[in-house]
């Protein structure tokens, strides 16, 4: 009786295993095409948070951490609960804690957290976003921090060094007129307004240059309006997954790597776009930035 009660049991999962893949990947090859809202819908509502690892692929270097965890916020002005009942959304909420950059000391490392609030669907919109950064450098405490509400037309910026704090608004227009950023951030470093105006110039001007060639900046970050059936790499199982590729920079693509559960297992930065910054701002970055779910490719260990 006991094996035939296993056996049932076994044949029970086994099933119930099958339809799961029917429902997640039935008729669906790699490379095949599903809804973004899918997936989108999939990721705000997973339910575990993702332990992310900053890594440098080509060397095997752990460059940072972060937590990524998605909540869903109910309405419960509606008193406690019935068993039964489903409380409506209030909003979906994205953060990003206590994330880490790691220095040759920790002491100095960055360290940053991310909020982003959203409304419910259909009508789905952003309505809170903060971005906060701080480093102890030299034993001066640098903060910067972001603010920006839907409700209003404007974010707020502000840098805290070493006690001595600055603030500044700019209007959303602002955001694709580098020569306006520019000049926010020159008054947000307490430059002299006459200075920063004058500095502000010469950038309007060099923009305008026939010599000087940029890339157009997509500042609307327009996700696409699907996913992709895919492997997820760098792992020895054959594991399907949601591919979503998000163009930062023209022909430069962000790809991410998300479970049926809507977990993110991997987010890779296209190395095209590492050079470019690395060349612009003459900074020494890694050639391969890769976040990797370290539940799925194993945790690395802080050298020391």
């Amino acid at each position: 009786m006991q094996r035939v009660i296993l056996f049932i049991l076994f044949t029970f999962w086994v099933f119930m295993s099958y339809r799961l893949w029917q429902v997640e990947y039935a008729g669906q090859s790699l490379g095949a095409a599903v809804d973004i809202q899918v997936v989108w819908k999939k990721i705000l509502n997973a339910q575990d948070k993702a332990e992310l690892q900053i890594v440098n692929e080509r060397s095997g270097e752990l460059l940072g951490a972060l937590e990524w965890e998605p909540l869903v916020v109910k309405d419960s002005s509606g008193g406690p609960s019935v068993e039964g009942m489903v409380n409506k959304v209030q909003k979906y909420t994205l953060e990003i804690s206590r994330g880490r950059l790691y220095a040759a000391e920790p002491v100095e490392d960055i360290i940053y957290d991310f909020y982003l609030s959203l409304s419910p669907f259909p009508d789905q919109h952003w309505t809170n976003l903060e971005l906060e950064f701080e480093r102890e450098f030299n034993e001066v405490r640098y903060e910067f921090g972001v603010a920006a509400n839907s409700t209003n037309d404007f974010m707020n910026l502000s840098i805290d060094i070493g006690g001595a704090k600055q603030e500044t608004e700019i209007p959303y227009v602002d955001l694709k007129d580098p020569a306006k950023l520019v000049g926010a951030g020159l008054k947000l470093a307490g430059i002299p307004d006459i200075a920063a105006s004058g500095a502000t110039l010469v950038i309007k001007n060099l923009l305008k240059s026939k010599d000087l060639q940029m890339q157009h900046l997509n500042f609307a970050l327009n996700l696409p309006r699907e996913a992709h059936i895919d492997l997820l790499p760098g792992v020895r199982s054959r594991i399907k997954v949601y591919r979503i590729d998000i163009p930062v920079v023209e022909d430069m693509l962000i790809q991410v790597y998300i479970n049926t559960l809507g977990e993110v297992l991997r987010l890779e930065i296209p190395e095209v776009l590492i050079d470019t910054i690395s060349k612009t701002a003459k900074l020494n970055l890694p050639k391969s930035i890769v976040l990797r779910n370290q539940n799925f490719y194993g945790k690395l260990r802080r050298n020391p």
